[in-house]
């Protein structure tokens, strides 16, 4: 009886310990960024010809529903020609409780930050002047070409479209 109870808890221990190591990759490195400043300074210092920054947060229904599609373009996109920055506007004590869980549980792959500057109206311009700090909204920049977008994407392929304008734009 020993014998069958041991080769049961060796069984279930192999079965947990494969469950583990086939968990979905996602980014466990969320920064911080108390100052637009700072994510100016992060914007600026990457290496891509066209990037994608996502403002979003986990209470907003429209940008959960478009987030796979921000994990479809990084896949499609690996080449380090397009960056993607999903930008969290959420408190930084929801760190652990939400935002952590709400990335591991989509599987999100994209670089994450959460910005949490409370000067909306003074920063909010420089993203685009029509913003006023609503979710969600996206900014694509290649240069000193723009498209801002506020608002969902509905489907991958809109999004992949406004991605496409700006890199066939020399």
């Amino acid at each position: 009886m020993k014998y069958i109870l041991s080769i049961v808890a060796i069984c279930l221990l192999v079965l947990s310990l494969s469950c583990k190591s086939k968990e979905e990759p996602f980014n466990s490195t969320i920064e911080v960024i108390a100052e637009f400043s700072e994510l100016q300074t992060l914007i600026n210092a990457q290496d891509h010809e066209v990037l994608v920054m996502n403002f979003w947060s986990t209470t907003c229904a429209p940008c959960i529903k478009e987030m796979p599609h921000f994990n479809t373009l990084n896949t499609s996109y690996d080449d380090k020609k397009v960056k993607i920055l999903l930008v969290s506007l959420e408190k930084a004590k929801r760190l652990d409780t939400h935002i952590y869980p709400f990335v591991k549980k989509l599987g999100i792959v994209p670089e994450v930050v959460v910005l949490t500057d409370p000067n909306y109206n003074i920063w909010t311009d420089n993203i685009d002047t029509s913003w006023y700090g609503a979710l969600p909204a996206t900014l694509i920049t290649k240069g000193d070409k723009r498209k801002f977008r506020f608002g969902s994407y509905e489907s991958y392929e809109e999004l992949q479209a406004d991605v496409e304008e700006l890199l066939g734009e020399q």
